[in-house]
């Protein structure tokens, strides 16, 4: 028996071996990628060939002049800026050709114009990008044909329109056109008129006077010019005090303020919490550094996906008193979904050449075979037939992954392999943070949220457009240019920083939620300091920037903004009220409420007999002993309720705090979504940037949250006027924002009173509901109808919702009278320096 057991292990470590040795020989026999130029954004049927024609010429001439009143016509005068400068480039591109050219009979065409025209002008002659301020949309005018003796003339003008301050330079950079090899080189002309060329790279000039600079490029140069009349002093005077600066430090003081402040003492006080902070505290700045410069770029990469992954998952293994309920199926499905990757890889392996598809295919089949029998003769003397196939099952597939894991690492160190391939595993290793983060928080391990971390993992890497990009897999990654966000480019390593910071603020509403399952969080500071940070959070950058005359102005009130939501969320948070008595269940709110209703019904009775009394003393219908009888009994049944103001709508009706404000946050949701139609829907080049530019549509929400978690210690003592106190808050904070918009002098009053209409009544329509929805479900929690309080058929009753419908109506009215200028203000158009 012991040599037949010897025997076995010695089969099945040989098995072992055939398929470690199979991996070896195909990574070692891995033939290096081919590098393909990247897929022309245009159909190659569509646009003919871009190589050099012996008869074709191309010249450029740029003309920077300053742009005169009529050339502005279309910009909305907010934006413009007297003090400055407003600059008008015009780039006018001459291909001269044959008659008979494929290329001019593709121009006559015109079937993808404009997108079309641009791909052949920027990818084919080279794109000339604008420095400065942005002014206005880039305009492309339509190509004109001449045609005469045999020759093709074709001119292409593109307008751009640009804003600088005395002293700023216009940058113009003439970029390598992207076609392979370079279509053409062009000889480009410069008319400075009023600017003066400082400074070039790249640039050997062939004529060079101080009204026109004349140069042939086929490469990349670059020009900085500014205005003649700007002078250059021997010493620059200080900076006075920057408010942007101070305003963004004071904000990050008191975000960071109420962030720890929401962990709460008892957070503190356990020591893997305090070991977290420090393992953070010690990381955070390895990973800002590679954020401003990239020399260091993967310090940054080890530290967002190694170590930082390492960290959670150690903080959670402590932290969760539950161990993971990880079963055989679950590893059986991570195989299964290992497999359809490591199938990926390999047909990219068999398409790209890497190893011919007989080779490949055969040599999978000898490292899962090996591995599966391995795995059978290792587990053959346990007798039961499920577990041995099972371990044969996840030993083929892990065999087949580290298969495509090998290959993959073969195509790494050749330079070329999928860039959906890199994302995958950066993504895979990120969704370790949210896996690790969630189960502390929820004190459990749980499949339905390692699951969806995957997926936001993965999505925070790229839409699933750009993982089903089939072009995206032949091509050299460095010639993959990433999106921008602002003046950065969105690289994966900024893409996990982003995907930290909306993990955090998920965080916090889990925490928020976890709190508030009982009545003690509408005066815990950590649930108070949680909800501050959430809604500054909102506020940091309302309706976008960039689209106001002085970016110096609009860039502090970012800020202030941000600021004044945490101001005025303090003054919504009021004392206590000592009156106040919350109910514990539905029956003691029904009680309180039944209550009420009968208090409001004596003073309305007490109000009635001092106004029909007095005709009827007079008349003599009604004697003074009945009149002083009646008002006893009304004092006497008065005195039984209690003298002090009632508090039975202003409690949380037995229900907990998270509870309402989900409820408020839901209904304000719905009330506001007509606004999101107005702004339009959200856009982003990845999942995080999405929800960054959607945070719009969740600051009304957030203060309705607000009034529902806290409801019982808001400004007021029934919905309506909390609602009142809430709306002012809100118009408060968003009004805010558009602070510049009051101050600008180009701004018409008219304009600035209809901006102050449409922020007051989009709060009004939204808050005014909530306050209707709010005295409705009171009324229901307490099994009381709704016209106990808030009668239809009387007018004085309907007066709250018909101002609502009137301000909803005055709203529509001024938003579609408002001028351009006013709709650019408020819907707050993002322009990066690369859109521009």
């Amino acid at each position: 028996m012991q040599s037949m057991g010897a025997l076995r292990m010695v089969v099945a470590y040989g098995l072992g071996a055939v398929s470690v040795a199979a991996i070896a020989w195909l990574t070692v026999i891995a033939r290096p990628v081919e590098i393909h130029p990247p897929p022309d954004p245009v159909s190659p049927r569509a646009l003919p060939s871009l190589s050099p024609f012996p008869d074709r010429t191309v010249t450029t001439d740029v003309t920077v002049a300053r742009a005169a009143r009529d050339t502005l016509t279309g910009v909305p005068s907010a934006r413009i800026d007297d003090r400055q400068y407003q600059a008008r480039v015009t780039i006018t591109h001459t291909i001269r050709m044959a008659e008979d050219d494929a290329l001019a009979a593709w121009i006559r065409q015109g079937n993808d114009f404009p997108t079309g025209i641009r791909t052949l002008v920027d990818d084919g002659l080279g794109r000339i990008s604008v420095g400065g301020s942005w002014l206005a949309p880039t305009v492309r005018l339509p190509p004109t044909l001449t045609t005469r003796d045999g020759r093709t003339t074709a001119r292409f003008r593109v307008i751009v329109l640009r804003q600088l301050s005395a002293g700023t330079e216009l940058d113009l950079d003439f970029q390598t056109p992207k076609a392979q090899p370079v279509a053409l080189r062009r000889t480009v002309t410069l008319r400075p008129t009023e600017w003066t060329v400082l400074r070039t790279t790249g640039l050997q000039p062939e004529r060079e006077t101080p009204d026109r600079l004349r140069f042939t490029t086929g490469e990349q140069v670059r020009l900085w010019l500014v205005h003649r009349s700007h002078g250059f002093a021997d010493e620059q005077p200080m900076d006075p005090f920057a408010w942007g600066t101070a305003l963004a430090i004071g904000t990050t003081v008191v975000l960071v303020f109420f962030l720890l402040r929401s962990l709460g003492t008892a957070w503190w006080a356990q020591l893997p919490n305090r070991e977290l902070a420090i393992g953070l505290l010690l990381v955070a700045p390895a990973l800002l550094v590679p954020m401003l410069t990239q020399s260091v770029e993967s310090i940054g990469y080890v530290i967002m996906f190694g170590a930082l992954p390492v960290l959670a998952l150690r903080h959670a293994s402590r932290m969760v008193p539950v161990p993971a309920p990880w079963t055989t199926r679950d590893v059986l499905a991570v195989t299964a979904l290992g497999v359809l990757v490591a199938l990926g890889m390999l047909i990219w392996s068999g398409r790209q050449g890497q190893l011919p598809y007989p080779e490949l295919v055969a040599g999978a089949m000898v490292v899962a075979l090996s591995a599966a029998t391995a795995a059978i003769v290792f587990s053959a003397d346990l007798g039961v037939r499920n577990v041995v196939v099972r371990l044969a099952a996840v030993s083929a597939g892990a065999a087949l992954g580290c298969l495509a894991l090998a290959l993959w690492a073969r195509a790494l160190a050749h330079g070329v392999y999928p860039p959906d391939s890199v994302r995958l595993v950066l993504g895979l290793f990120w969704s370790l943070i949210p896996i690790g983060a969630i189960a502390v928080v929820t004190r459990t391990w749980s499949r339905p949220v390692v699951a969806v971390a995957l997926l936001v993992g993965l999505l925070m890497q790229g839409w699933p457009a750009e993982w089903l990009d089939d072009g995206s897999w032949s091509v050299d990654p460095a010639s993959q240019a990433n999106p921008r966000v602002g003046d950065r480019e969105l690289t994966e390593l900024l893409r996990g920083v982003f995907g930290l910071l909306l993990l955090g603020f998920v965080l916090l509403v889990v925490r928020l939620r976890r709190l508030g399952q009982g009545l003690p969080a509408v005066h815990n500071r950590a649930a108070v300091s949680i909800t501050i940070v959430l809604l500054m959070v909102l506020y940091l950058s309302p309706r976008g920037t960039g689209n106001l005359p002085d970016l110096n102005v609009s860039v502090p009130l970012l800020s202030i903004t941000s600021l004044v939501a945490w101001v005025t969320a303090w003054w919504l948070l009021g004392p206590p009220d000592p009156d106040l008595v919350e109910p514990a269940t539905i029956d003691e709110h029904r009680d309180l409420v039944r209550s009420a209703l009968h208090k409001r019904l004596l003073l309305i009775s007490e109000q009635e007999l001092y106004r029909v009394g007095r005709g009827k003393i007079g008349a003599g219908e009604l004697s003074m002993t009945d009149f002083e009888q009646q008002r006893g009994d009304l004092e006497t049944a008065l005195d039984r309720h209690g003298r002090h103001p009632e508090t039975a709508f202003a409690t949380a009706a037995a229900c907990s705090p998270w509870h309402n404000g989900l409820q408020g946050f839901v209904v304000c949701l719905l009330l506001s979504l007509p606004l999101g139609l107005v702004y339009g829907a959200p856009a982003g080049t990845d999942l995080a940037s999405y929800l960054f530019d959607a945070r719009y549509l969740l600051t009304l929400p957030a203060f309705g949250f607000l009034f529902g978690y806290f409801y019982p210690r808001l400004r007021g003592t029934q919905p309506m006027t909390k609602v009142l106190h809430l709306m002012a808050a809100a118009v408060l904070t968003e009004l805010s924002a558009y602070l510049p918009a009051f101050v600008e002098p180009d701004v018409a009053l008219l304009e600035k009173v209809q901006l102050v209409a449409i922020v007051v009544g989009q709060a009004a329509l939204v808050y005014i509901g909530l306050g209707l929805f709010w005295e409705w479900r009171i009324m229901r929690l307490a099994g009381e109808p709704w016209g106990r309080v808030r009668n239809v058929r009387s007018l004085r009753s309907l007066a709250t919702p018909l101002v609502a419908v009137i301000i909803a109506v005055g709203t529509a009215a001024a938003s579609a009278a408002a001028t351009h200028t006013v709709d650019r203000l408020l819907r707050g158009e993002q322009v990066t320096s690369a859109q521009k």
